[in-house]
């Protein structure tokens, strides 16, 4: 059994190609069988009538071209869907954004506080090192949510400074 989430004008239908030849759409049996007539071009016989399908793929949908009428579908495996469910649970449990400093420096000033919610290019700490201040900013939007560093600390290349979330 296979299953897939097809999309087609905004509706979702789950479709179940079954190790029978059988097909389901949204739950219900459906007589459909479908031959190849070349790449590009399928012969769609359901419910006696036989219908002359071309599809086409690109990076987004399919493209079907039926009775003169286009037709975008959006197919997701079964497998598909979990791996974008798992890699989307991942992403917000390990949404952490880790600030190492860059180099050995001192600590010339602390621009946050733990609790201080920050925008992307907002400045986070201004680190000094072969007299040249360097102020390191937030590569994407978050909130302080442990600050490791003091101003006048020594830091070394790869330290822990700060942790966003």
């Amino acid at each position: 059994m296979s299953l897939y989430y097809v999309t087609i004008g905004g509706n979702e239908h789950t479709v179940e190609l079954r190790t029978d030849g059988s097909i389901l759409v949204d739950g219900n049996k459906t007589p459909v069988s479908a031959q190849q007539v070349d790449i590009r071009t399928f012969s769609v016989l359901s419910d006696g009538l036989s219908t002359r399908v071309v599809v086409e793929k690109d990076e987004a949908a399919y493209r079907m071209l039926l009775h003169g009428k286009q037709i975008d579908a959006h197919v997701e495996s079964e497998r598909m869907r979990l791996l974008k469910k798992f890699a989307t649970a991942s992403e917000s449990e390990h949404s952490r954004t880790i600030i190492h400093a860059p180099m050995p420096a001192l600590v010339v000033k602390v621009e946050v506080n733990v609790g201080d919610d920050v925008s992307q290019g907002q400045g986070l700490v201004v680190l000094e090192a072969m007299k040249m201040e360097n102020e390191i900013k937030a590569h994407r939007p978050g909130k302080v949510i442990e600050i490791r560093v003091t101003k006048g600390k020594a830091v070394e290349k790869g330290e822990l400074l700060m942790v966003l979330e």
